[in-house]
């Protein structure tokens, strides 16, 4: 997929709805996040790097509430405006990080799609291990990652990106006290880790 930032290189929230509704792997992965995530009828969801909002608003029917965090402003209301629209009104939108999600009620469930590894390829294991450890701050029962990893063999170094190696993400979240109930794999880059504690 494409650039995913919308840090104001011209790529807009519509342009990144537009790739993941094309894009196979990115549907795949958020297939096996809806039909694997366990989020009951009773939780609060707290979707972190949520973007234009595309799995909190998925997510929405089956929860009783989801809290949709990212950094950038135009995605978020972008997200707001995508709710309306749909009428979805168990959701809301608002600026948070992995290592400050802002969460303003205690959460069940925490979602990391599509935006983790980018913790990964700004600062290593360092800056992923902070990220993973403001998730765990907020002691949710079970902790889901579907995004970009390596399950496959070492990176060559003209990749785009780093990507963290899959076994480097269990072990951290491991370390915050989680354990490691479900992982499948989309591609030898991306997949999917549920952890719960």
């Amino acid at each position: 997929m494409t650039n995913t930032e919308g840090g104001g290189d011209g790529y807009t929230a519509m342009d990144y709805d537009t790739d993941c509704e094309t894009d196979e792997v990115y549907q795949q992965c958020l297939s096996y996040l809806l039909s694997h995530a366990p989020v009951t009828a009773d939780d609060v969801v707290l979707d972190v790097g949520t973007g234009t909002g595309i799995v909190a608003l998925e997510l929405a029917s089956t929860c009783h509430r989801v809290l949709g965090r990212d950094v950038y402003d135009e995605w978020l209301q972008y997200a707001r405006e995508k709710a309306q629209r749909r009428g979805i009104e168990n959701v809301s939108f608002g600026h948070g990080s992995f290592r400050d999600p802002e969460a303003d009620e205690p959460v069940d469930v925490v979602i990391a799609s599509y935006a983790l590894y980018m913790a990964y390829d700004d600062g290593g294991e360092d800056e992923l291990r902070a990220a993973i450890e403001g998730l765990a701050s907020l002691t949710p029962r079970c902790i889901v990652v579907a995004d970009k990893m390596r399950f496959g063999p070492e990176q060559s170094p003209s990749d785009y990106e780093t990507l963290p190696p899959m076994g480097t993400l269990a072990d951290l979240l491991m370390d915050a006290g989680f354990t490691i109930t479900d992982i499948g794999i989309i591609t030898e880059s991306v997949g999917v880790i549920v952890a719960t504690r």
